[in-house]
């Protein structure tokens, strides 16, 4: 689950058993918030990774609203170092980034953009591309509504047979389509959007992928697009 979603998109946590601090840390994220404009006072390039649960990555800036720690969390072969709570920082990033235009040189997400309402996704996606580099990529890793519609929904027979647990089961918000998400990308400024498999990021300084779960969807059922600024 993404716990970055904030206050502002709050009903979609009530089918989760979210704890207080949770949910309180929405409102409270003035350390964090400090703590990452102090680090982008260093004037050296930063590596966003956004929604990062309890996944943490050496040498990137980890946000979400709470630290997970984990026993085990989760890894896949080649992906780097595990980070640790120094690498994280406590942010609601649906009330923006503090941090200048132009100071990051990637940013990364997984199973993310979906859980934000569609105000919130069309302001985060221009949020992300006024901090970027110019030329520098935002990755999304993102549910494909097309796809996920294809495989499961018949149509023909109406609202019986449309897949509503897209929606329903996994607490999405707002899914996307190849063309919507280009649609909106290119709207907000991005110039150009290529979509392309798995770990296949134009920008080598991309992590490893580890979504879609196999117990959740193929693989051919998630965008992988990189959004160039």
């Amino acid at each position: 689950m993404k716990l970055i979603l904030g206050r502002r998109v709050r009903s979609a946590l009530r089918g989760f058993k979210v704890p207080e601090t949770f949910e309180s840390a929405a409102y409270d994220d003035a350390a964090g918030r400090e703590r990452l404009t102090a680090l982008a006072a260093r004037k050296a390039p930063l590596r966003l990774h956004l929604g990062c649960g309890p996944r943490l990555i050496a040498g990137w800036v980890n946000i979400d609203l709470a630290y997970q720690p984990s026993a085990d969390p989760p890894r896949g072969e080649g992906e780097g170092a595990p980070g640790t709570a120094e690498d994280f920082y406590a942010i609601d990033v649906t009330r923006g980034l503090p941090l200048p235009d132009g100071c990051v040189e990637a940013v990364f997400h997984e199973d993310f953009l979906e859980h934000l309402s569609q105000r919130d996704a069309v302001a985060f996606l221009a949020e992300a591309r006024r901090v970027l580099l110019p030329g520098a990529v935002h990755r999304v890793n993102s549910p494909d509504l097309a796809a996920s519609m294809r495989e499961y929904s018949d149509f023909a027979r109406g609202l019986e047979g449309t897949y509503r647990d897209e929606w329903d089961r996994w607490h999405h918000v707002n899914v996307f389509t190849p063309r919507y998400l280009e649609e909106i990308a290119l709207m907000v400024g991005y110039s150009r959007v290529d979509f392309n498999r798995r770990d296949g990021s134009v920008s080598e300084l991309m992590p490893r992928e580890l979504r879609p779960a196999p117990d959740s969807r193929r693989e051919d059922g998630n965008l992988f697009a990189d959004l160039v600024k």
